[in-house]
């Protein structure tokens, strides 16, 4: 299975999501069939001050294709869905995720599209370690830890793009 990223408009990642969905059911994308082709789109369980839990979206802007390759019909669909504003690279230099940027979203996909909440110790030198959740490969990525809102600042390095973006956590007490 290969993967694409492309752009859409921010906030409208889901509805994007449906409507290539909604398409790809009624055989709306011609005679090339696309059974493997799904959209992916990551969001995240938050917490807010009061600690309810709530999600909202990982990339902000960009949702991610799964198919066997990207042809040109599947390309064409996807433009034709509202809210799309192009592939990354671009429209006409479609690339797949390899190397580093193929890992990252290997990964998050085994915790499924919606990344749950991390667990966290602190030793006593204050360092957090993470022991499970979509946190676990990115301990030397984390840029800024916010124990008091049980946040985590992640940055990685996407399509050539450095994203940061926060990741809950909840912390073990751990005993010394």
């Amino acid at each position: 299975m290969e993967y694409y990223c492309a752009m859409v408009k921010s906030g409208r990642e889901e509805a994007f999501k449906k409507k290539f969905e909604e398409a790809a059911k009624k055989s709306q994308f011609g005679p090339e069939p696309f059974e493997d082709a799904r959209v992916i789109f990551f969001k995240k369980r938050m917490k807010n001050s009061k600690g309810e839990k709530y999600q909202e979206s990982l990339f902000k802007g960009y949702v991610f294709f799964s198919a066997s390759k990207m042809s040109p019909a599947l390309a064409s669909a996807a433009k034709k869905c509202p809210s799309f504003y192009h592939f990354l690279n671009s429209d006409q230099d479609i690339r797949r995720l390899e190397g580093r940027d193929f890992e990252i979203v290997s990964n998050l996909l085994k915790f499924g599209e919606t990344q749950g909440i991390s667990k966290a110790t602190f030793g006593k030198d204050q360092r957090i370690s993470i022991i499970s959740g979509p946190l676990l490969g990115f301990e030397g990525k984390i840029v800024k830890v916010n124990k008091k809102r049980g946040r985590a600042t992640v940055k990685i390095d996407l399509c050539d793009n450095e994203m940061r973006f926060d990741l809950a956590f909840d912390e073990i007490k751990a005993t010394f």
